[in-house]
């Protein structure tokens, strides 16, 4: 609830009064400090739940690789990620594989994010094509953003933001007419733009 409105203080108060935090405690309190941007604490957090045996489970390592992503920690993501099977044997899902497709796209490594998917032993869902192309938009890679679209297009043909999110790639190089182009797509297949996403 604390972690919700903002209130990171309030949420750490909160889990100390809790005698004996369970998993989910723990891990609501990783999410809590990952939502904020909180990184470095969400990772002392995940070292501590560790050092008193608490077992870390699948939904624990999309919280703590998602705090990696958003604070830029890069290497320190990439070790959770393998200790997830290696130290604890959960086979990562394609959550865990579309967090670490954020982690490297955030910080720039666009190709090293696309070898990633090629290199998954699973077939990759919308989410982590997803998570490429904002990664894309980000950087402003339309080739691979386009790569990245057409994929989740496939995958999930009605999701409107997709084709927001390649036309606003085409409109912030300049390329308008490209960016058109898209637009007059979507409408022609009857892809309804959905509350929350607007055109550049």
């Amino acid at each position: 609830m604390y972690s919700k409105c903002g209130n990171i203080v309030d949420c750490s108060k909160a889990f100390d009064q809790i005698d004996e935090p369970d998993l989910i405690s723990w891990t609501s309190l990783i999410a809590s400090y990952a939502s904020h941007g909180k990184g470095e604490e969400a990772l002392q957090v995940y070292d501590h739940m560790i050092e008193k045996g608490i077992q870390p489970d699948a939904v624990t390592f999309v919280e703590i690789i998602s705090a990696c992503s958003h604070a830029g920690l890069v290497e320190r993501g990439h070790s959770c990620f393998h200790s997830m099977t290696r130290d604890f044997g959960i086979e990562p899902d394609n959550r865990h594989f579309a967090c670490m497709v954020d982690l490297l796209g955030r910080s720039g490594r666009l190709k090293e994010a696309e070898r990633f998917i090629d290199s998954m032993p699973i077939d990759p869902d919308s989410l982590v094509w997803t998570s490429l192309l904002a990664a894309c938009k980000l950087h402003g890679d339309v080739e691979l953003g386009k790569v990245a679209a057409e994929k989740v297009m496939e995958l999930a043909p009605g999701r409107s933001g997709t084709y927001i999110s390649l036309s606003n790639i085409f409109a912030d190089v300049g390329k308008w007419k490209e960016a058109v182009e898209i637009r007059r797509r979507m409408s022609r297949i009857g892809v309804i733009k959905e509350p929350g996403w607007s055109f550049t």
